[in-house]
């Protein structure tokens, strides 16, 4: 198998995972300062730089299959949970209600992360290539701040207000959305460097094995 499938086979299953564990800690609450925040913010920003690497290294068309590998990921994971939920437990299994409290989530709460993933990661995709469209500015570290600033805005609005508009008054549900954005918007510009150092050392494999 050569180089560059086997670094692509990687990519894709480091992302399906990164999705998979995102939705299944989504559910936890924790704060990091004044900020609450789900558990699942400090990963999923990955996400969105391991679609970069792909979108660079191997074009838009692959970076689009990867997602829709992790779309239905995602969906695998909602029917098993719900099989994990609905199927009745052995006498002797006695920790039934942790698995339920874990994977119980409302149909409101998986509709918000699918619309949210399926907007942010097509949104991070047009954004990422905009400035090298545009301005041929091929700066991989810039692109990636400049596309995480939109995208991440996409996500944190998509999510909150599908999940809880009508639950929680507006200024609530600003401070969520804020909480989130920030969060998100600091981790994945962290990321930036490692993103423009992966695509450049995947760039140089494939130049040494031609």
């Amino acid at each position: 198998m050569e180089k560059s499938q086997e670094r692509l086979i990687l990519l894709t299953g480091l992302f399906t995972a990164v999705i998979i564990i995102s939705n299944i800690i989504a559910g936890k609450l924790v704060n990091i300062g004044p900020f609450v925040i789900t558990l699942s913010v400090l990963i999923y920003p990955l996400s969105f730089g391991i679609s970069n690497i792909i979108f660079e290294v191997y074009g838009a068309n692959m970076a689009k299959k990867v997602i829709k590998v992790g779309f239905l990921a995602s969906l695998i994971l909602v029917i098993y949970s719900y099989l994990v939920i609905f199927y009745p437990p052995s006498n002797i299994f006695d920790k039934n209600n942790a698995y339920i409290t874990v994977f119980n989530s409302t149909p409101r709460i998986i509709l918000a992360s699918f619309l949210a993933y399926l907007s942010a990661q097509y949104t991070n995709i047009w954004a990422f290539n905009l400035p090298k469209k545009l301005f041929n500015y091929e700066n991989i570290t810039f692109r990636n701040a400049f596309s995480m600033i939109i995208t991440q805005f996409v996500d944190s609005i998509v999510f909150v207000v599908v999940s809880f508009f009508g639950s929680y008054d507006l200024n609530v549900l600003f401070n969520m959305i804020l909480s989130q954005y920030i969060v998100k918007l600091a981790l994945s510009i962290f990321n930036s460097p490692i993103i423009n150092m992966s695509v450049k050392k995947i760039k140089n494999e494939f130049a040494f094995e031609e």
